[in-house]
């Protein structure tokens, strides 16, 4: 006979994706806009609101009231959500529809107060905000989102992934660069590269980082020199644009041509 309710799937998709309230990325992700100075309209999505799933296939209007001449006022749109458990044969049906909360008009727009209540507690009577509106006098702005986008496990597992997404090897004089990214993170090694430097900010074109291992700020890394002694201000200079340069980093920096090495990692771009 039919055993699994409502609440057993809430709580395995709020165990799966989070208690609390999220849109999804399919349709318009739910993004507010406003129509007229006393309509908001929601686009098109999904959203998971305390372990329930609620489509948007077409845009939904939702009203608003007008502003207060010379007064602010923050109203929230929220999902109303009521589940039938009146007289003695309740039904137990679940319905879902757009409700406003308008805030008190005064000198701040604050926001207004929300009925406590939980679907995943067993709430019957739950209003969850979803986006905000403003009111400065009699102009209405622009509708926010309340809720974050939960990033698709697809996404996710890219984001973490050891995979290997390419390796390069360059061959500079007697030396060499190479560059391996796992992930998002790329890890360059360079050995005996021989270059030329000389005065506190003096710079050697070495090699440019392929596309795709490029970071997205700028890298200072500090390198072994061979044949030297004392610690120098020298080393790697990598740039967004790829551009790689041994250089003196100001100070007392080495004079002449010298063979350098080390390793170094940082996020791709």
């Amino acid at each position: 006979m039919p055993h699994v309710s409502s609440a057993d799937d809430g709580r395995r998709i709020a165990g799966e994706v989070g208690t609390g309230s999220y849109v999804l990325q399919t349709g318009g992700k739910l993004a507010p806009s406003l129509v007229d100075a006393n309509t908001v309209r929601i686009a098109t999505g999904d959203m998971i609101v305390q372990g329930r799933h609620i489509g948007v296939t077409a845009p939904e209007d939702v009203k608003v009231a007008s502003g207060s001449q010379g007064k602010k006022r923050m109203d929230y749109i929220c999902v109303h959500y009521t589940r039938d458990v009146s007289g003695s044969s309740p039904t137990l049906v679940e319905k879902v529809e757009w409700k406003v909360l308008q805030g008190t008009p005064g000198s701040s727009a604050a926001a207004p107060s929300v009925p406590k209540g939980s679907i995943l507690d067993g709430g019957a009577d739950v209003s969850v905000p979803i986006c905000s509106v403003t009111f400065d006098g009699l102009t209405t702005g622009q509708p926010k989102l309340l809720i974050p986008t939960l990033t698709p496990l697809a996404t996710l597992g890219d984001s973490v992934s050891q995979f290997k997404s390419g390796y390069v090897r360059r061959t500079v004089d007697s030396g060499y660069i190479e560059f391996c990214r796992v992930g998002g993170i790329v890890v360059m090694n360079m050995y005996n590269v021989t270059a030329k430097v000389s005065g506190s900010w003096g710079t050697t074109l070495v090699g440019t980082v392929p596309e795709g291992f490029r970071p997205n700020d700028q890298i200072r890394q500090r390198c072994q020199v061979a044949n030297t002694d004392g610690d120098r201000a020298s080393g790697l200079w990598v740039q967004p644009s790829g551009a790689m340069y041994i250089s003196n980093f100001g100070g007392t920096g080495l004079s002449g041509t010298y063979s350098f090495s080390c390793t170094a990692c940082w996020p791709a771009a």
